[in-house]
């Protein structure tokens, strides 16, 4: 799944920049008459705060400001912030004076006014690009990018993705394909893998999207690795040159940093979508958590009485496009079920990559009620809490059994793993074949959409429900 780059930064720097116009308007008037809001008659300091709020979002609209705030010097950046507030001020003049109210407000204010927001534009703008890569490190996610390219090519297509300054992609190494074991990094990014062993890399890799920049030559070399790569679940930017004409010099093309670029991936999500599951995630979260908090209060100590060891089983599972995080349940086995699986394979009940065993004895009393009831599972939302996982996606694999995927069961991980799934209301208990366990996790993301995400919660409830009822 590949989601479009969003403009979320922009939306946010935005808001506040009109923030700072309404800070500027409430100082620059109390500095001239001694009081916040104009003649403390607030419809008057509304009127004068929507219009100029208004223009500044048309002036933004035909003159956007933010496209390439990160690339911009703090000299570049404060005559940017001039310029537009001397729109802004020439805008709102314009605008009072047809309306025949310009001689209603001091212009000394609008003095005041102009010199404050720009100032105070200024400071918002430099402290949002400082803090923005810490937030990208410690609150969003980053894309983790492959670049795919050649020795003719290698050095600029590095230089091209560092010059972009987009903190929310991490470049973590280069494919070389011509390259041999003497060539160890590009301009401080490693070579992490060549051409013979490219598939494999990718498919073991915790790897979002891949940057292919080759000479125009190569492009039928690297076309059946695309179908595989794309196959992966992989989003793919591969670069096209186009040639600049000097009379015709717009272009309508996708762009990577300075290339322009075809984008290939399985889905195009828009970023609101997006957004909105991660809320859904974070209230399921918090309220499931609330749940678990009683639930590990009153089931806590009846684990540990059956069979000593923690209430909680953690186990390593594979997340989104491979990231490997730790799952969490409760402990529903006895200590050493972990050491004792490899005893019990000949018994599995599952055609391929999974394991299941209806009769599994090393499950314990009380962990036969927690799977029954699926109360086993209510530790995982705190995994959804932290970003590991969703209220509704794929199954998690463990690290085995991704070990033995194929490319086409990687597109599984293309999204973030769920609590519940496509799998999990279409039967699972009638299931026994990995393959169409895969097929119906591919079948969730390629028409996934929020509707879908809420029909398999309520079937999810109305599930529990009823085992609860066979009882």
């Amino acid at each position: 799944m590949y989601q479009r780059k969003s403009g979320l930064q922009g939306m946010i720097v935005l808001v506040l920049d009109c923030l700072c116009i309404l800070l500027s308007l409430m100082i620059g008037n109390y500095i001239r008459n001694e009081f916040w809001f104009y003649n403390l008659d607030r419809v008057n300091f509304g009127f004068f705060y929507t219009v100029c709020v208004l223009l500044f979002l048309a002036i933004n609209l035909f003159h956007n400001i933010y496209k390439k705030m990160h690339l911009r010097g703090p000299l570049d950046e404060f005559f940017c912030i001039v310029a537009n507030n001397l729109m802004l001020l020439g805008g709102v003049t314009i605008v009072l004076y047809f309306l025949k109210v310009l001689d209603a407000y001091s212009r000394m204010v609008f003095v005041y006014f102009i010199v404050l927001s720009t100032l105070f534009m200024f400071v918002v703008h430099q402290i949002w690009k400082a803090i923005l890569p810490y937030l990208y490190e410690k609150f969003w996610e980053t894309r983790k990018l492959l670049l795919i390219t050649d020795k003719a090519n290698a050095e600029d297509a590095v230089k091209n993705v560092k010059s972009m300054m987009d903190f929310s992609y991490e470049l973590f190494g280069c494919a070389l394909l011509d390259g041999g074991q003497e060539d160890k990094q590009i301009s401080g990014i490693p070579v992490v893998t060549d051409k013979k062993n490219l598939l494999e890399f990718c498919r073991n890799a915790s790897l979002d999207e891949v940057l292919i920049a080759v000479e125009s030559v190569r492009t039928g070399e690297v076309l059946a690795d695309m179908e595989v790569i794309a196959q992966m679940g992989i989003a793919i930017h591969y670069r096209i040159n186009v040639p600049e004409l000097k009379e015709a010099r717009r272009k309508v093309l996708s762009q990577f940093g300075g290339y322009q670029t075809v984008t290939y991936a399985h889905r195009f999500v828009p970023v609101g979508q997006v957004l909105l599951k991660r809320i859904m995630d974070i209230c399921g979260a918090l309220f499931g958590c609330v749940i678990l908090a009683l639930l590990t209060v009153t089931v806590g100590p009846l684990i540990k009485l059956e069979s000593p060891g923690p209430i909680f089983f953690s186990q390593k599972r594979v997340g989104r496009n491979g990231r490997i995080f730790k799952m969490y349940k409760f402990r529903s086995m006895y200590a050493d079920a972990e050491a004792r699986k490899k005893e019990l394979m000949s018994q599995n009940e599952m055609s391929g990559l999974m394991f299941k065993m209806e009769n599994d004895p090393r499950i314990t009393k009380i962990g036969k009620f927690l799977r029954k009831t699926s109360l086993d599972e209510f530790p995982q939302f705190i995994n959804i809490l932290m970003g590991d996982m969703s209220l509704v996606g794929t199954r998690p694999p463990t690290l085995d059994e991704f070990v033995q995927y194929s490319p086409y069961h990687k597109k599984r991980l293309s999204f973030r793993p769920g609590l519940t799934g496509m799998w999990q209301v279409s039967g699972r208990s009638d299931i026994t074949d990995f393959e169409e366990i895969v097929r119906l996790d591919v079948e969730y993301i390629d028409d996934w959409s929020i509707g879908l995400d809420i029909k398999i919660l309520l079937k999810t409830v109305m599930a529990v429900f009823a085992k609860d009822g066979a009882r």
